[in-house]
């Protein structure tokens, strides 16, 4: 751990908004998930071990954003059966790996072309595939806004999630460049974004003005109009834009989830 992620957890005294030490073996179990090979309603994976891209990207942590759209589709809040879904900045892959044991058609999972990172997925992928019996999962390196990589990714698709992925404002315009590349342009398609607010409501406020510029909107007919709050014990609430950061120790304890659609 380097002295600047030192630093950040530091910060967040009471509630660290990511969980797990890389390399090491996590677990996601829901009574929603269908049973494995072996009865098992559980996934288990690393966490990415550290190497300096990793670290520079914070691919090495499993981050709350992350298990709460995995849980987004245990629930069927994010109904993936016969969907193809891609998911963008995988990090763990966690969300992708749930997706296909929960039904969908194809996922690719993607993140920053870094051989650590890949190798990383393809394992999670390969030890979930060997559990779970007849699931459809690839990985893909994707840099965002790379027109080549986007093009390989095997688009469109009927579904881009991804998971704290806000936190660097200035590569926003390439995050969105990619989702709109990636997303069928259907009334169906959907774009499920969760990201913490340590990344400050600022930040995800730009990120969805952006969005918004782009073609993407809230979509009217999900839980609160398409965009929402949820807190680490369950709470949930109307998303607010705002300028304004906020105590970081509360903050570090909610996501903002927004579920998009073409406009």
């Amino acid at each position: 751990m380097d002295y600047f992620e030192d630093a950040l957890f530091t910060v967040f005294a009471h509630h660290q908004p990511a969980r797990g030490d890389p390399g090491a073996r996590s677990v996601f179990a829901d009574e929603a998930l269908a049973p494995s090979r072996r009865g098992e309603r559980r996934i288990v994976y690393r966490i990415p071990e550290l190497s300096s891209e990793n670290t520079r990207l914070f691919a090495h942590h499993q981050w709350d954003a992350g298990v709460h759209l995995a849980k987004m589709i245990t629930a069927r809040e994010m109904d993936v059966r016969a969907k193809r879904v891609v998911e963008l900045g995988a990090g763990t892959g966690l969300p992708s790996l749930v997706a296909a044991v929960m039904g969908a058609r194809h996922c690719v999972v993607t993140d920053y072309p870094d051989p650590d990172i890949l190798a990383a997925l393809q394992r999670n992928v390969r030890d979930t595939c060997d559990a779970y019996a007849a699931l459809s999962l690839e990985v893909r390196g994707l840099a965002w806004g790379d027109v080549t990589q986007e093009a390989q990714a095997g688009g469109p698709f009927d579904m881009v999630m991804a998971a704290d992925v806000l936190w660097v404002s200035s590569q926003h315009a390439h995050l969105l460049h990619s989702i709109c590349a990636l997303l069928a342009h259907t009334s169906e398609a959907r774009a499920v974004i969760v990201a913490g607010f340590h990344t400050g409501r600022p930040a995800t406020a730009r990120f969805f003005e952006a969005a918004r510029d782009a073609g993407l909107v809230p979509d009217a007919t999900a839980k609160f109009g398409g965009m929402y709050e949820r807190s680490v014990l369950g709470d949930e609430r109307a998303y607010t834009a705002s300028d304004d950061m906020g105590d970081i120790e509360e903050r570090s304890k909610w996501v903002v989830v927004a579920c998009l659609r073409w406009r």
